[in-house]
C-alpha cells in the first residue's frame, strides 16, 4: 500500500487493486487491532500500472480509469474518473476520529445524485434522504410489525452504489461494527458516515455503469456458489408444522392437488425442548419421513438457531464447553449466558474457525436423518435477556486473529454461522451443492447462504416494500434472495396472498411462510378460486426454471443479479431510473406486480425498447407508460423484443415430466441472446 501524508496521530495508506478499484485505509497510530475481514475475498492483486505524483500538500495517484487526490494537511480526498467527473469528494477535515476514537467522514452529495444498495432496508429504491444504521437486529424485539422507518434490519451491508450524472460508482466501508450513514437526511448535500469502533477501510469502485460497479464489488466480496436446482422451486413453511403427521399430510395435499413443491420446512417445534440438533416426540421417525418425502420429490429443511440450551445434561452443550466454543462474557469471566427459545442459552463463537468446524460436525445429527438443507434463524444474534436484544458489546470473541469485543464484530456473527453451516454440509455431503438459508448477514454473505428478508407482516405495505428491498439486496452482491409469501405475521387476505405469490414467483427464492396462531396459508387454504390461481402461478414459475437457472449461473460467475432494477439496462431512461414498482428478471423479462388491493389495472412503464405482452403477444413500443389489466389471475409481464426464453413444459406437480426438454420461445426483434446452463441439479 502507498503511504499517504497525514497529520500527527493519523496513519493513512492507499492501494490500487485494479485500474477501477481502490482501497483507502485510515486509522489512528497505535490504535486497537482491527478484526480480520469477513467480507473481502483474499485474492492476490494483479499488477496494476499507476502513476504517483507528490506535492507539498498531498498526493495524486492515477490509473487508466481514474485519479485519486489526497490532501495531507486536511485528510480531504476525492476520486474522479478518467474524464475528470467526480465520483466521491470528501469534506475538509474528513476522514478523522472523534474524541472517543470513533471513525467517520463526510462526502458531498451532488444534485440529483441517487444512492442504492446498502443491503436490506425499508423504503423506496433510492436511499438518499434516509438514515441507515448497519447493526443486525431481531426486528420484532425493537419495533411493531409495521414500521416504515426502520433504520436497521437483519442484514447489514455497508456498500452503496452512487449514480450521478449518468455514471455509477461504488463505496464499501469494511467495518462489521455499528455504522450510521446519514444519506442527506440532515443536510441534503451531505452524506455523513460514522462508525462506533474500528478504522476507516474503504473500497472504492469506478463504473461507469451499474453493472461494472456490481461486478467490481462482487470481485471483492465473492460471488454466490451454485445452489441445488431444487432451491429454485416452491418451498412451504410455517411456524410450525409441529408433528410428523402434519408435515406428511401437507406433502400429500400438494401432490393430491397437483401443486408443485420442492421443499417443506421444520421450524423450532420439531426439536426436543428447542435443543439444537435434536428431534422431539412429535417426529417419532424422522428418517422415514424424510425418505417418504424425498420419494415424492420433496426435500426437508430444518431450522437451526445458535442458542445452545444451558442444560448440563445436554450433550451438545457439554461438547461445546469442553472445546471452549462459546462467546465469553465481558472481562472473560466465563461464557455469556443469555436467553432465547430454549431458555438460558450459550452462544457459539462462530468467529473462531475451530468452532465453525465443530458446529458443522454437530450438524451431522440432522443430515444423518435425511435433512437436506439448513435454515439459520435468530443469528443476529438475538438475546431476549437484554434491552438491545443481542450480546453485550463487551462480550469476547476469539477470531483466530486475537480477541475482539462483540461491538467490533457484531454484524459478522450471522455470516460466520452461515459459513459454519455451509462448510459442514460440504464436508459431510461432498459432491452435493449445500442449501443454507440465513436471516442475518454482512457483506459477502452470498458466498455462504441464501438470504430471506425475515419476519414480514401480512400487510400490503410490506408487499410494496419487498420490491425495492430485494432489488437493493441484489445490488449489494446478494443475487439469491426472497421474502415470505403472504407475509409471516398476521392473516393475509386471499387477494394479498395471490398478489404476493404472483410477485414472488419471479424472485430467486420462493417460500410461503406464516406464523403460529395464524390461519393456514397453503395455496389451497383460501378455497378453489385462489388454489387455481396459485396452481397456474406455480406452474409458470416451474416453466421459467431453465431461464432462472441460467441467470443464477451468471450470478455465480459475475455477481450480476437475477432481479434487476430497470436502470440496470436502461440507465439513460430517466423514468426507468426512477421506477420503484417494477423490475427486470435478467434482461428480457419485465415484471410489474400488483401492489395495491382492488386494482383492476395498473400503469406499467415500458423503457426505451420494443416489448411484447407476455400473455397475449401484443407488441408495444417503449418509452411510455401503458395501462395493463390486472384480473386476479394475472399480473403484467412483458418480454423484450429479441428476447429468448427457455420454458420447461409442466404438466403435473413434478418438476421434469419430459426430462430436460425445454421449448425456446423467441420474441421477434433485431437482437437477442441467451446463456443456457444445464447440469444435474445437484
Amino acid at each position: 500500500m502507498i503511504p499517504l501524508p497525514a497529520p500527527n496521530g493519523i496513519h493513512a495508506r492507499f492501494a490500487v487493486l485494479a485500474p477501477d478499484v481502490f482501497r483507502l485505509r485510515v486509522g489512528r497510530e497505535n490504535g486497537p487491532a482491527t478484526p480480520p475481514s469477513g467480507a473481502v475475498v483474499d485474492r492476490p492483486a494483479p499488477e496494476v500500472s499507476a502513476t504517483v505524483r507528490r506535492s507539498r500538500t498531498g498526493i495524486r495517484i492515477s490509473t487508466a480509469s481514474g485519479e485519486f487526490h489526497w490532501n495531507g494537511r486536511t485528510c480531504a480526498w476525492e476520486l474522479m474518473d478518467r474524464r475528470g467527473l467526480v465520483a466521491f469528494r470528501s469534506r475538509g477535515g474528513s476522514p478523522g476520529f472523534d474524541h472517543e476514537g470513533r471513525p467517520g467522514f463526510a462526502l458531498e452529495l451532488a444534485d440529483r445524485e441517487a444512492l442504492f444498495g446498502m443491503g436490506e432496508g425499508t423504503g423506496i429504491l433510492d436511499r438518499r434522504g434516509t438514515v441507515r444504521e448497519f447493526w443486525n437486529i431481531d426486528v420484532l424485539g425493537h419495533a411493531p410489525a409495521i414500521h416504515p422507518a426502520l433504520s436497521s434490519l437483519y442484514v447489514a451491508i455497508p456498500f452503496a452504489l452512487s449514480l450521478r450524472d449518468g455514471r455509477a460508482a461504488g463505496l464499501f466501508w469494511d467495518n462489521p461494527g455499528r455504522q450510521r450513514w446519514d444519506l442527506g437526511a440532515t443536510d441534503p448535500r451531505l452524506w455523513d458516515l460514522r462508525a462506533g469502533t474500528g478504522i476507516i477501510d474503504l473500497f472504492l469502485i469506478l463504473g461507469p455503469t451499474v453493472e461494472s460497479v456490481v461486478r467490481g464489488y462482487s470481485r471483492l466480496t465473492g460471488t454466490m456458489p451454485m445452489p441445488p436446482e431444487w432451491a429454485l422451486g416452491y418451498h412451504q413453511s410455517r411456524y410450525s408444522y409441529e408433528t410428523q403427521a402434519r408435515v406428511e399430510a401437507v406433502a400429500r395435499e400438494f401432490r393430491r392437488r397437483d401443486l408443485p413443491c420442492d421443499a417443506l420446512y421444520l421450524d423450532i417445534h420439531h426439536m426436543d425442548g428447542y435443543r439444537v440438533f435434536t428431534v422431539g416426540k412429535g417426529f417419532p421417525d424422522l428418517p422415514a419421513m424424510t425418505r417418504r418425502l424425498a420419494r415424492n420429490g420433496i426435500r426437508t429443511v430444518a431450522i437451526v438457531d445458535p442458542g445452545v440450551k444451558d442444560d448440563p445434561r445436554f450433550p451438545v452443550l457439554r461438547r461445546g464447553r469442553r472445546r471452549k466454543a462459546f462467546v465469553e462474557a465481558p472481562g472473560g469471566t466465563g461464557d455469556h449466558v443469555g436467553r432465547v427459545w430454549p431458555g438460558a442459552s450459550r452462544f457459539p463463537d462462530f468467529l473462531d474457525p475451530a468452532v465453525r468446524t465443530w458446529w458443522g460436525d454437530e450438524q451431522r445429527a440432522l443430515l444423518d436423518q435425511g435433512i437436506d438443507g439448513i435454515w439459520n434463524d435468530m443469528n443476529e444474534p438475538a438475546d431476549f435477556d437484554r434491552p438491545d436484544k443481542t450480546l453485550p458489546p463487551e462480550a469476547r470473541h476469539h477470531t483466530g486473529d486475537g480477541v475482539h469485543l462483540h461491538a467490533a464484530v457484531h454484524n459478522l456473527y450471522g455470516q460466520a454461522m452461515a459459513q459454519a453451516s455451509r462448510d459442514g454440509l460440504l464436508r459431510h455431503r461432498p459432491g452435493q451443492r449445500p442449501f443454507v438459508v440465513t436471516r442475518a448477514g454482512y457483506a459477502g454473505i452470498q458466498r455462504h447462504a441464501i438470504v430471506w428478508t425475515g419476519d414480514t407482516s401480512s400487510h400490503w405495505e410490506h408487499l410494496r416494500e419487498a420490491v425495492p428491498m430485494l432489488l437493493n439486496l441484489s445490488l449489494s452482491g446478494v443475487p439469491f434472495c426472497g421474502g415470505d409469501v403472504g407475509g409471516f405475521l398476521g392473516n393475509a387476505s386471499a387477494e394479498l396472498f395471490v398478489r404476493w405469490l404472483q410477485f414472488a414467483a419471479f424472485t430467486p427464492f420462493l417460500r410461503n411462510r406464516s406464523t403460529l396462531g395464524a390461519r393456514d396459508q397453503e395455496p389451497w387454504a383460501d378455497g378453489p378460486e385462489v388454489e387455481a390461481v396459485a396452481r397456474e402461478t406455480l406452474r409458470l414459475r416451474y416453466q421459467l426454471i431453465p431461464y432462472l437457472y441460467g441467470l443464477v449461473r451468471q450470478a455465480a460467475d459475475t455477481g450480476e443479479p437475477v432481479m434487476r432494477p430497470l436502470r440496470w439496462h436502461h440507465a439513460n431512461d430517466p423514468v426507468a431510473v426512477a421506477c420503484n414498482t417494477q423490475f427486470l428478471v435478467g434482461r428480457d423479462l419485465l415484471v410489474a406486480p400488483v401492489l395495491e388491493p382492488g386494482c383492476p389495472s395498473r400503469s406499467v412503464y415500458l423503457p426505451n425498447d420494443v416489448w411484447y405482452e407476455f400473455w397475449t403477444g401484443e407488441r408495444r413500443v417503449g418509452g411510455r407508460p401503458v395501462l395493463a389489466d390486472t384480473p386476479l389471475d394475472r399480473i403484467p409481464i412483458y418480454v423484450r423484443a429479441g428476447g429468448l426464453l427457455p420454458l420447461a413444459p409442466v404438466r403435473n406437480s413434478t418438476r421434469e415430466p419430459d426430462g430436460h426438454t425445454v421449448a425456446l420461445h423467441l420474441w421477434q426483434g433485431h437482437e437477442g441472446s441467451l446463456n443456457r446452463y444445464e447440469a444435474d441439479g445437484e
